[in-house]
């Protein structure tokens, strides 16, 4: 046996461990989807007319309020005119219902104080701040205000935030900046993002946002500026302070720049939020169905019992029908299997991509895929030898046709898997990735793997036997 086809079987080995090995050390797991884990799925639809751009936008509020009320692993997609929201193993389920059908309402709000949210001193002096019922008592800087008693404990940062489904415009804030290195205790909103026409991020030396308001807003935002000149008021959107720039005139006539030390996608961003929050897309619900995790752990239980008979199945048949050869096909499945486990346990880890329902059967319809792929090699042998050709001979030349066949195979089954996920969605494309991934990983073992492995089964175990490979003898060999 040449020695690149050891080679070749040493590295696909050394590579499949030692990925399986280093997700398992490292403790990481798939991620469950909604059907698997159990939660909540919801279905919104705009009650208006809106544009794709303001369609995204709202999609991206509903995600970052998502990510605000602690939901692991979300899947937002967009369907069609619906907005469909799968939240696994969330636990307050009717408040994170009613928080992501919520309208975005964008506030100006003062800035009575800043504080840095990971000194407890700070900390601390905004909850003194907070309980004190004397408005002369409140400081416009945190540092101002006297310092807590050292027999008080210090307040934890969640004891000062305002909840996000609480950030109500007539009411005293307290919020992080976007960044969530900054504090804010904000005073009742003077403006909400009604009174904004446009706005647009240019570069004019640097990145700056250009605002301009309508009509009434014109009026209003000259009052708010006037009460407030050389003090900061703050831009906040669900929660979250997206800037806190300083008014630095009485009067603007309808237009107002926003400066600071901005890169371009920050300007964008914060452009986006001044536009969209005023244009709010205003969602009704289609659908709320809870998904309960006694359920979700019968779907799984049931998923892996089927795959595993299947499994069973499969090599009960390989091994009877090509004896040998079957081995070959079952170490391909297990190759296979370990690196695919340590593919999604990656992307669960880091892409924070979950398997589905319909992942987990477009994994178990793989199967049949990569079976097909040994099939279609092992028939080539078990042909050529029934020509007469050596049982060696036939292992090591019928690869080239066989790897075309399987080429062409997996070609269709990608199509497929491309085709369906980029014109569906949800968990559909879930069910398309992993049919793509085990597709991908079916070619690279046919050959890195399987085809070594058969020759060297070939020359090492079968020694001109065919009937080990389940060929039945020759007419040779049954006259001699």
């Amino acid at each position: 046996m040449r020695r690149s086809h050891i080679l070749s079987l040493l590295m696909v080995l050394i590579a499949a461990g030692a990925s399986l090995v280093g997700v398992l050390s490292a403790g990481w797991t798939p991620v469950l989807g909604v059907q698997l884990q159990g939660g909540v799925e919801v279905v919104l639809r705009p009650a208006d007319e809106v544009s794709d751009e303001q369609f995204e936008r709202a999609i991206e509020i509903i995600r970052n309020r998502v990510d605000a009320i602690g939901v692991a692993e979300p899947d937002i997609t967009r369907q069609g005119s619906q907005v469909v929201i799968q939240l696994p193993g969330v636990k307050d389920k009717q408040r994170a219902v009613d928080l992501i059908g919520q309208t975005a309402e964008l506030t100006f709000r003062p800035v009575q104080s800043m504080f840095d949210p990971l000194d407890p001193n700070q900390l601390a002096a905004v909850k003194q701040l907070l309980e004190s019922s004397a408005e002369n008592s409140e400081s416009t800087n945190s540092e101002e205000t006297s310092e807590p008693s050292e027999s008080e404990p210090p307040p934890s940062l969640s004891e000062i935030l305002t909840p996000p489904d609480q950030d109500e415009a007539s009411a005293r804030v307290v919020l992080l900046g976007a960044t969530g290195l900054t504090g804010f205790v904000l005073s009742p909103a003077d403006l909400t993002g009604e009174v904004i026409d446009q706005a647009a991020a240019t570069f004019q030396g640097q990145w700056i946002v250009n605002i301009s308001f309508n009509e009434e807003g014109s009026l209003l935002f000259d009052q708010m500026a006037a009460a407030n000149y050389e003090r900061q008021v703050a831009i906040v959107l669900d929660g979250v302070v997206e800037s806190a720039p300083t008014i630095n005139a009485t009067e603007f006539n309808g237009e107002a720049v926003i400066s600071g030390s901005f890169d371009e996608a920050e300007a964008k961003n914060l452009a986006l939020v001044l536009r969209f929050g005023a244009l709010p897309v205003e969602f009704e619900r289609d659908d709320v169905r809870t998904v309960s995790a006694t359920l979700g752990e019968g779907t799984l239980r049931a998923g892996v019992i089927a795959g595993l008979v299947g499994l069973a199945l499969v090599g009960l048949y390989m091994l009877l029908y090509y004896r040998l050869l079957g081995l070959v096909a079952i170490s391909s499945l297990a190759l296979s299997g370990a690196t695919l486990w340590s593919i999604i346990a990656w992307l669960g880890e880091s892409r924070g991509l979950a398997l589905t329902l319909a992942g987990a059967t477009g994994i178990i319809v793989s199967i049949g895929v990569q079976v097909d792929s040994n099939i279609v090699y092992y028939e080539r042998i078990k042909e050529e030898v029934r020509r007469g050709r050596a049982v060696r001979s036939a292992a090591d030349g019928s690869f080239r046709a066989a790897f075309s066949t399987i080429i062409w195979a997996d070609l269709a089954s990608l199509i497929g898997a491309g085709v369906l996920y980029q014109l569906t969605s949800g968990t559909v494309r879930g069910f398309a990735l992993y049919l793509g991934i085990t597709t991908l990983i079916d070619l690279a073992v046919s050959f890195f793997f399987m085809r070594p492995l058969v020759i060297l089964v070939a020359r090492r175990l079968v020694n001109e036997r065919p009937t080990r490979l389940g060929i039945s003898a020759t007419r040779e060999e049954a006259t001699a």
